[in-house]
């Protein structure tokens, strides 16, 4: 992983890998879908991924690392 994931990313990262929907995961943390969208791409790209199923493997393999990491 390139850049470290925002405690935001994380959260949201978090909830896909426990199969949350964005519109699910948007409700959860009071903020709109387009918002969790935004935050997706910018996750995939940060984990080199090209979708949610890639980011949830990805994030499932290297947990504690992601968990770790501090945000600058």
């Amino acid at each position: 992983m390139s850049m470290p994931l925002s405690e935001r990313e994380k959260e949201i990262l978090e909830l896909l890998s426990r199969g949350l929907l964005n519109k699910e995961i948007g409700y959860r943390l009071s903020i709109s879908e387009d918002t969790v969208k935004k935050h997706n791409k910018n996750i995939f790209k940060k984990l080199v991924v090209r979708n949610r199923v890639e980011a949830i493997v990805y994030y499932k393999n290297n947990r504690n690392e992601i968990l770790n990491q501090n945000h600058p």
